[in-house]
């Protein structure tokens, strides 16, 4: 020891009790002795046993329990780390000494008591600290290994396996168990793993669908198959070898990629798949292998997991660049081309995304893209563009980005090849013929009449080929602003007025980049007209249209030479100054004389949210920022913003804000005097809101009074809003600073504006007035704590001290909102407190809490105390907040105590307050609960954990259980108590854990005596509870013990009964323990052994002898569970549901009962494998024909489920519901029984198509049907349940069943019927129907394609193409499950078609081949006819959509359909116009030739698109028309002649249409107010030139001479 000892004996002689410093101060004495003494002095016994090595580890258990703040619990995981690694040093250095080796004996206390220390916070909110206890775990595996000298062997230790069972048995959502079971795979090996849990890898799948669980799952995956592997290739480097490696690791990840949910794969994808190729690349072989191992086409889910495979593969480079292949029929000779094609178009969004990251990924940026692989791009945009779903269009946008970077970076090694005229001259060629492809492609998807996804898709794409080859750069592969044309041009100018502002955003980008030559926009006439436009948009009441002008006014400042202006900043000054002008001249002024018609003719806020925008683009504290002019409009806009705050108080601060007119409003608005027309009738162009377009009568200026209170709400909300985020943006982006300095703005002008954020917090009603009235506070108080002057630092400070005094005055004259929920005050407290910065300990946020909880743990008071209310309110503000995630925690255990305590109150508003603060702390605690029956633990934690982390509350519930429950089993008393609810809902989230071992000092069975008691109650809930937080608490050894102690609680006979809520508590806390043994559980048969034994003297309970039904319910429950199966309970249930008329229905408990019983009884004819006898059939005939209809539902229920399996089971159930009798009582139900329950109903319509004998006709039933009933009198009768009025549910149900009598109807002599179905099929595939309706059209359809679609015996005539006509629509509705059904109908039409692809076609594929395939089966007999509906479906495409636009109220809209693409669908329609005209041979074979450059689908780009819902025309006369050609098998030589008359006068209708539009046009507008101002004039009148052109294109090329 020499010359260190006498320092430690200094040290051991030192006195230092942890009670008189902080837990700080002494984890930091702790610290340092373990930091600075060596091994030698820390194993220095300086008295019997006494070493400071384990006397600090001593201290250190003691302190563990005082520790609150977050700093002391990471001080104390850090001190406890390093504890372990100084005993493994000194193990290690001291390998000889028996006395220190026998100190940390694995069931020593001290290894215990690390290991406990683990359990406890292994998952402990803090990352460092979970990281922390990990390392520790890994320290207390090597610790027993150097102690026990197992290192060598450490396979055979078993303390290792022990402790890798329990871990194994613990709860597989817990996180930390997963850290610990890698590092103990490291030790023992994945074979021991494997030896325990053979399906480990298997077990884990299923839980791959938490995003939070993957990551850890997938580390410990990783750590067992790479140790798996190398202790296989050490055993034998055999192929035996490797095929059982793949059978524990691979095989469950294919069968999971194939049969997972999505999450599943996208997280195996992610995290498993390229760990295991990373760990055995030759798995990808196997990989293939497996999903390709079928002789018939791959299913949906093969083709799936086996793209995502070889994506994954690619992306790590284990499929390499080919230069050559020498099968051009496969992709990289690995898989065929055709297969990756049906890839790119298949119905199921993942496989067409993954198909497409393989073309487009790679592990080598600078690898170059073939041709076939750009082509299949190509095919794929032309497909995709316009897709519903927001991660679809994001993931598929990344893609797209990697491959223009990919083009970019290997263009400049392309580039130096392409002198030599090698190959890379021609991929070169290839990447610019891709890109103008592209382009053009993206700008025809932007055009008027697109659908949203589709102009959101193309402009985000514009925007990133501009982004990834930029105009500035000099070797940049493509330019994408020299390939825009004046057109495009005007096309993104119209895209301004998108209703969408990310599509505005994306426009204005756009336009930005393109250079000034191009633009047009040069003169300074042309940039006052774009003001003007702006300045009049200003003026409208629809949001969009101030945005539009607000992007306006940015594409003048962009110019920055309006007004002879040299820079942005002087341009943006005077636009600012002018909008003020007109704001404080027009807007304000008319809304202090009458603020309702203000709301409605000329809103304030959009000349506001035109300011921010402009803001936007100027730099405020640029050089050339002329100061005395922006601090003169900042004072300007401040004064403005405080007036406009002072107009709309009233309004926002009143208790009822939605829809609230003052009196005096309400009488001025008679005599409103609205807009002349001169002035009406210039603004009818300049914007979308139609409804404030008046002629100036009467009726009308009524009419625009009455939509007032909605406008009157958006405005003063919108102009608050613009108000907020003005003022939080001004405070951001200005510099801020004393009135002497050069800033923008002075200290006086800062207190104003937060003067103003606070009347608006604390005195707003309106939610939406105070949410974001909270985000532009926020901005200012960001700023304010990090502001160099201490006058402004300490204002949030201050703000908060006043706030906290008038909330303690608790005075009825404050001004502070008294709602429910506090309205604005919580917002107010959190955007000071989390806006802190934490650099300064958060002394704001600490103070504030404590008082907070000080209020809100106050004494009860004989008068409701607001301030309680308010404290409560902002403390779940508080738990709530993310940013305060940590600082909260030491604060959780006050706030659970004050939460539950509230319930208590005798207040409503304190109770009301008091749930919603417990609500927030319970998902503080443990976790959003997503599902309110889990039984799973997940979002729950263990009782050691819980308790550990908040060590108060263990006494505080059970004392306030104890409260609870004292008078509980009194009879005379009713009493229940409010914390009751709460702290059961706790416990429920608690559980035991098989290796946290036995602390008496937080054990959870000391909760059970009183959780048991409340088996009294009286209260069913409280009763119901009880048993769900009954099960967490009982250890998996007390399970059978506390079972037999329930049943034998339980009467033995009827007199013993004291109290029915008693008997039913116990059956329910029954039923709760019996749902958590596993049914793998070893002891599962003798604890069901030992329970039926109990049933012996309790039977009685499920007999009519107990007169309560309830009971009896959930006795029966039981012992289905435990599978009695005696003669007494068969007895019982078939008496009972013989004898249904012994209770009357209105009895207690009958329902469930009776629901109980029928379930009962199916499970016994399950479970008996012999033929039913006449009694049992009996019974279910019985049940079927019950008045109560929970039984016939349940049976009727069970029988669907039964003949609806896939493969037949051959049971005699089975049988049963295929016979006769059954087959008869589905008949009486749908037929005439017309009381009959809707759900029964819908269960009745939907089992009688699976009835063999329903498909027999004619049915000979006697005693229902007076005479043979034929499928055509079946199809008859629905036909008339469906024009009746029904609910949806079951007009769904009886159109369904329709559709399995369409085939025998249509093979019979008479289809008036049919046609009168097809009338019914279609007003059921409108858009105004709900989606469910649309679906099952979609499935009859698809179902009846050969004789709806083929009419092969052309027995429906011209009729067929109205069913077409249907399924057009359905293509392009906006549900794509509807799509993906109705795209089945081509592989079934015309198989030739599809090229070998499986009827999983995508819909905007499948839409171009049906049309196609429509000509093909129809032009010959019904040539004219097929002519009239393809032109139908062009007028189908008009303006209706557009009209329909806030025709009546500013919130209402009508069905609309998101998915509609007018343009691509005239494309479309016009191309098989000319594919028909071409191939009906109308013309003479002379005219014909020279006509075979037709293109076809995959040179022609589809944007995809939609039909809008509105019937052709002349159906009428297009039915007879072809009727007459019909019995022909060609046209008359006339037939053109007939054809192209018919195309000009539809020609010539739309000239007239045309230019009756031209006329509406304004005469003395400018260019531009035609071009993108008038949204509905300029769209309507561009789909009606765009028809006439494409229409007069294919007359002057097939019939003008």
């Amino acid at each position: 020891m020499s010359d260190s000892l006498p320092k430690l004996e200094s040290v051991c002689s030192m006195e230092l009790d942890s009670k008189s410093l902080t837990p700080t101060s002494y984890l930091c004495v702790c610290n340092g002795i373990l930091a600075m003494l060596n091994s030698n002095d820390l194993m220095h016994e300086y008295g019997p046993g006494a070493c400071l090595l384990t006397d600090v580890l001593d201290e250190m258990t003691q302190l563990t329990y005082r520790l609150q703040t977050t700093t002391d619990r990471l001080i104390n995981s850090r001190t406890l780390l390093l504890w372990s690694n100084k005993a493994r040093k000194m193990l290690t250095e001291h390998a000889d000494d028996s006395h220190i080796h026998f100190k940390f004996s694995s069931d020593g206390p001290i290894i215990q008591w690390l290991l406990n220390h683990v359990w406890t916070h292994w998952e402990d909110p803090i990352d460092a600290i979970r990281q922390q206890t990990r390392s520790l775990f890994e320290s207390i595996l090597h610790i027993h290994l150097l102690q026990s000298k197992e290192c060598f062997d450490p396979k055979n230790s078993k303390f290792l396996e022990d402790l890798l069972v329990c871990l194994l048995a613990t709860n597989s959502h817990s996180k930390g168990r997963y850290g610990c079971l890698s590092c103990l795979v490291e030790v023992v090996g994945a074979s021991k793993v494997l030896q325990c849990e053979p399906e480990i890898c298997h077990n884990l799948m299923p839980f791959m669908t938490e995003l939070g669980l993957a990551t850890y799952i997938s580390e410990f995956l990783e750590r067992c198959f790479n140790s798996h592997f190398k202790e296989l290739i050490k055993l034998s480097n055999s192929a035996e070898s490797e095929n059982m490696w793949n059978k524990s690791w691979v095989d469950p990840v294919v069968s999971c990629l194939c049969t997972g949910t999505t999450e599943q794969k996208t997280h195996i994808v992610e995290y498993i798949l390229p760990k295991l190729l990373k760990c055995n690349s030759k798995c990808l072989k196997y990989l293939i292998a497996q999903l390709s191992a079928t002789d018939s086409v791959l299913t949906a889910s093969q083709l799936g997991a086996l793209i995502t495979c070889l994506k994954r593969a690619r992306v790590m480079g284990l499929i390499k660049q080919s230069t050559g292949c020498s099968d051009v029929n496969k992709w990289k000779d690995i898989v065929a081309v055709k297969l990756l094609k049906h890839a790119l178009c298949h119905t199921n969004d993942q496989i067409r995304l993954d198909a497409l990251g393989l073309l487009c990924e790679n592990v080598k940026r600078t690898a170059y893209v073939q041709k076939s692989d750009l082509d299949l791009i190509y095919f794929f945009m032309s497909l995709n563009l316009n897709n519903q779903s927001p991660a679809f269009r994001q993931n598929m946008s990344s893609l797209l980005k990697k491959l223009l970077i990919r083009l970019q970076e290997s263009n400049q090694l392309l580039v130096r090849k392409s002198g030599k005229k090698t190959e890379g001259h021609f991929h070169l060629h290839d990447y610019k013929m891709f890109l103008k492809q592209l382009s053009s492609l993206l700008f025809d998807s932007i055009k008027p009449g697109s659908a949203f996804a589709l102009r959101t898709t193309a402009l985000s794409l514009l925007s990133l080929v501009n982004s990834i080859f930029p105009p500035a750069s000099d070797d940049s592969l493509f330019l994408l602003v020299n390939e825009i044309t004046s057109e495009e041009v005007d096309i993104l100018l119209f895209c301004l007025t998108d209703t969408f502002e990310a599509n505005k955003t994306e426009a204005f980008n756009l336009l930005s980049a393109i250079p000034e030559e191009q633009f047009g926009f040069q003169s300074e006439s042309t940039l006052i007209a774009l003001k003007n436009i702006g300045m009049k948009l200003i003026s409208s009441s629809k949001p969009q249209d101030s945005t539009t002008a607000a992007f306006l006014f940015r594409l003048i400042v962009k110019q920055a030479r309006f007004r002879f202006h040299t820079n942005k900043e002087q341009c943006g000054l005077h636009l600012v100054k002018e909008i003020l002008q007109h704001l404080v001249q027009n807007d304000v002024k008319n809304a202090r004389i009458n603020l309702l018609h203000s709301a409605a003719t000329s809103p304030m806020y959009p000349a506001l949210h035109c300011i921010r925008y402009i803001l936007a683009d100027i730099d405020l504290r640029s050089s050339t920022c002329d100061r005395a002019g922006w601090q003169k409009v900042w004072q300007d806009v401040i004064e403005i913003c405080l007036e406009i705050v002072s107009i709309v108080s009233p309004i926002i601060s009143h208790s009822s804000p939605e829809g609230h007119v003052p009196d005096d409003m309400q009488t001025e608005a008679v005599d409103i005097p609205l807009k002349d027309e001169s002035y009406i009738e210039l603004e009818v162009d300049l914007s979308t809101d139609t409804s404030l377009k008046a002629n100036g009568n009467v009726s009308k200026s009524k009419k625009t009074v009455k939509l007032m209170p909605e406008y009157l709400t958006v405005c003063c909300w919108r102009s608050i809003k613009e108000v907020s985020l003005l003022l939080g943006q001004l405070c951001e982006t200005a510099s801020i600073g004393c009135e002497c300095d050069q800033a923008l703005f002075t200290v006086d002008q800062v207190k104003t504006i937060g003067h103003c954020f606070t009347k608006l917090l604390l005195e707003s009603v309106h939610r939406g007035a105070f949410e974001i009235a909270y985000a532009g506070f926020v901005k200012l108080c960001h700023i304010l704590w990090r502001n160099p002057l201490s006058s402004l630092c300490l204002l949030p400070f201050e703000w908060m001290e006043d706030i906290l005094l008038q909330i303690q005055a608790n005075s009825s004259t404050s001004p502070l909102c008294s709602t429910r929920r506090s309205a604005g005050i919580p917002f107010y407290i959190q955007a000071i407190v989390a806006t802190e910065p934490k650099e300064c300990g958060q002394k704001c946020f600490q103070w504030v809490i404590k008082e907070l909880l000080n209020l809100a743990l106050g004494n009860g008071s004989t008068e409701i105390s607001n301030a309680k209310v308010h404290s409560i309110n902002i403390l779940r503000s508080l738990y709530r907040e993310t940013k305060l995630s940590e600082a909260v925690h030491p604060y959780v255990e006050d706030g659970l105590k004050a939460a539950i305590l509230g319930f208590a109150s005798k207040f409503w508003a304190v109770r009301n307050s008091s749930t919603l603060l417990f609500s927030a702390l319970m998902n503080r605690i443990f976790g959003v609960k997503r599902n309110k029956e889990d039984q799973h633990k997940k979002n729950c934690m263990t009782g050691r954990i819980f308790f550990h982390r908040f060590p108060k509350m263990f006494p505080f519930i059970k004392e306030q259980l104890d409260i609870a429950t004292k008078d509980m089993r009194s009879q005379s008393s009713r009493h229940l108590h409010p914390s009751l609810y709460p702290i059961l809902m706790v416990l429920g989230r608690l559980f035991p854990s098989v290796i946290e071992g036995n602390d008496t000092s937080l054990d959870l069975t000391d909760f059970l005596p009183y959780v048991l008691r409340c088996a009294h109650s009286p209260v069913a809930k409280t009763r119901i509870m009880a048993s769900r937080a009954l099960a967490p608490l009982v250890f998996k050894d007390q399970v059978q013990r506390i079972l037999v102690q329930l049943f034998e609680s339980l009467p033995f006979t009827q007199a013993e009964v004291r109290s029915q809520n008693f008997v039913h508590g116990v059956l329910l806390q029954i039923v709760g323990m019996l749902k958590i043994i596993d049914e793998n559980c070893k002891e599962l048969p003798a604890i069901k052994e030992n329970l039926i034994s109990q049933f012996t003297n309790k039977n009685w309970i499920m007999t009519r002898e107990n007169r309560c039904l309830v009971t009896r319910a959930a006795f029966l429950e039981i012992t289905h569970w435990l599978g009695v199966d005696s003669q007494e309970m068969q007895s019982v249930v078939k008496s009972e549901v013989l004898d249904q008329s012994f209770y009357p229905l209105c009895t207690p408990g009958v329902y469930e009962l009776y629901a109980q019983l029928a379930h009962i009884f199916i499970a016994m004819l399950e479970a008996k494998n012999r033929p039913f006898n006449s009694e049992d059939r009996q019974i279910i005939l019985k049940l079927l024909q019950s008045p109560i209809y929970d039984i016939c539902l349940c049976l009727l229920k069970k029988m669907v489920e039964t003949l609806s399996a896939g493969e037949p089971t051959s049971s005699f159930f089975e049988e049963f519901c295929q016979s006769e009798e059954i087959f008869t009582e589905i008949v009486l139900m749908v037929v005439r029984r017309k009381e009959l329950h809707q759900e029964c109903l819908v269960q009745a319509y939907t089992l009688l198509p699976l009835l063999k004998s329903s498909k027999i006709f004619p049915w000979n039933l006697p005693k229902i049907l007076l005479n043979p009933f034929e499928a055509t009198d079946l199809l008859h009768h629905f036909n008339g349940v469906l024009h009746a009025n029904q609910r949806e549910e079951v007009f769904c149900a009886v159109l369904s069943a329709s559709g399995y009598v369409i085939d025998t109807v249509y093979n019979s002599t008479n289809v008036g019927t049919l046609l009168n179905w097809i009338d019914i099929l279609e007003e059921s595939c409108s858009i105004e129907k709900c989606s469910d309706v649309r679906l099952t059209c979609a499935c009859i359809i698809e179902q009846n394609a050969e004789c709806l679609l083929k009419d092969s015996k052309k027995a429906l005539g011209s009729d067929v193409f109205r069913v077409w006509t249907i399924a057009v629509k359905l293509f392009q509705d906006d549900e794509s499950t509807v799509r993906n059904v109705i795209s089945k109908i081509v592989s079934q039409v015309s198989p030739n078609l599809c090229n070998g692809m499986t009827h999983d076609i995508q819909s905007t594929l499948a839409l171009s081949l049906s049309m196609e395939a429509m000509i093909i089966l129809h032009q010959r007999e019904y040539q004219v006819a097929c002519f009239r509906t393809l032109l139908s479906w062009i007028q189908m495409v008009d303006d209706e959509d557009i009209k329909s636009e806030s025709k009546v109220r500013l919130f209402d809209r009508g069905e609309m359909n998101p998915y509609k693409d007018s343009s691509s669908f005239v494309v479309l329609v016009c191309k098989h116009l000319k594919t028909f005209l071409l191939s009906s041979k109308l013309r003479g074979t002379d005219c014909v030739g020279g006509l075979n450059k037709e293109s076809t689908f995959e040179t022609l780009p589809l944007e995809g698109g939609t039909v809008p819902n509105q019937k052709p025309t002349n159906h009428q006369e297009c039915d007879q028309t072809a009727d007459t050609q019909s019995t022909n098998h060609s046209l008359p030589l006339d037939g053109s002649t007939e054809t192209s008359s018919i195309l000009l006068q539809e020609c010539d209708r739309l000239k007239i249409e045309l230019d009756a539009l031209d006329q509406k046009r304004q005469t003395n507008a400018t260019e531009y107010d035609q071009q993108f101002l008038c949204t509905n004039n300029y769209l309507h009148h561009w789909i009606v030139h765009h028809k006439l052109n494409s229409l007069q294109a294919i007359y002057n090329e097939y019939f003008y001479y």
